[in-house]
């Protein structure tokens, strides 16, 4: 063999090791095990708990997560996992789940989503209450909130005579309901506001409203309950009332004394269940629906009662003149 033959066979040769190497690491390195794992994990948690997973090809998806881009980087790989799986749910319905990464985590504990709640007397017998989002994962943070509404209600309830109350969630994007529910339970008496049901059973788990109580929390939060319970209550939603905004303006609907106003809300009215992954971040997942205290489901959004056009977010505006109007007659 020349010498020229001999140069050729050795880069052929080290050409070779190189890509054999590179191989073996994206098939056996950390990075591709890693991979397969989440990706493994992802689908078979869609698969057996989204309340859409009947609706997706099962074949395809399999066939077409064995061939997605991935690289070595785990956190590239990650977001076209995510990317992946997002796609399909929102082919077929799924509006609503979605991934947390540790970012992002990390971001709601350093900064969380609580706007604060608001309230005053409106003057003849009309209390008008502003029930904004509130999205943390700070425990104490979702008990002030709680008490923070208690406490307008408690102010405004005992300083004037109520003769019909205003829950305002207009721009209520969601987050956490619960404090939400553990606030407005001083207008109502305790008992079961709402369901979420199973989209492939139907089967349906009651949320529990107990004064003092929210959930997880025990017996923390203040137990003061308005002198009226039975007076009429408006709720206001519209376009942006969104997820746990919406499950809030549910857990009233169904009682005799209640009317919604305004537009229809953002249709999030999903459930999602918190799948924490092998990575460390989480799987929001939709796996059931929400039905009020009747029974009755509302598996796309919440149509008000009283359609109005949207007015400025004020105490003056079409939406609470029109709610005004029905509470003042009689």
């Amino acid at each position: 063999m020349n010498m020229k033959n001999k140069q050729q066979l050795i880069v052929v040769i080290i050409t070779v090791i190189i890509f054999f190497k590179n191989f073996a690491f994206a098939q056996g390195g950390v990075a591709k095990d890693n991979t397969i794992k989440l990706n493994t994990e992802i689908l078979n948690i869609i698969k057996k708990n989204s309340m859409f997973s009947d609706k997706l090809n099962w074949k395809q998806v399999n066939e077409e997560s064995k061939i997605l881009p991935f690289t070595t980087n785990d956190s590239l790989n990650e977001k076209i996992i995510y990317n992946f799986y997002t796609q399909k749910l929102r082919e077929v319905g799924d509006r609503h789940s979605f991934f947390v990464t540790n970012k992002v985590m990390e971001k709601f504990r350093e900064k969380p989503l609580v706007d604060t709640p608001a309230g005053k007397y409106l003057g003849e017998g009309i209390a008008w209450l502003k029930i904004p989002a509130i999205l943390s994962f700070d425990g104490e943070k979702e008990l002030k909130y709680a008490n923070d509404v208690r406490g307008i209600i408690k102010k405004i309830d005992t300083d004037n005579t109520i003769t019909g109350w205003i829950v305002d969630l207009r721009q209520n994007t969601g987050g956490n309901m619960w404090p939400m529910l553990a606030g407005l339970n001083a207008l109502v008496e305790d008992g079961t506001a709402g369901y979420f049901v199973e989209g492939k059973t139907g089967k349906k788990y009651p949320w529990q409203n107990k004064n003092g109580i929210l959930l997880g929390k025990g017996q923390v939060v203040d137990t003061y309950k308005s002198k009226n319970r039975n007076v009429k209550i408006a709720i206001l939603i519209d376009s942006r009332t969104a997820s746990s905004g919406e499950m809030t303006a549910i857990s009233f609907l169904g009682l005799p004394n209640v009317k919604s106003f305004g537009q229809t809300s953002a249709g999030y009215t999903t459930a999602n269940y918190t799948f924490v992954l092998s990575n460390g971040t989480q799987l929001q997942l939709a796996k059931t629906y929400v039905a009020d205290r009747t029974g009755k489901g509302y598996p796309k959004n919440v149509e008000p009662d009283v359609s109005v056009e949207p007015g400025i977010d004020s105490g003056q505006d079409k939406v609470i003149l029109s709610a005004s109007t029905w509470l003042k007659s009689k």
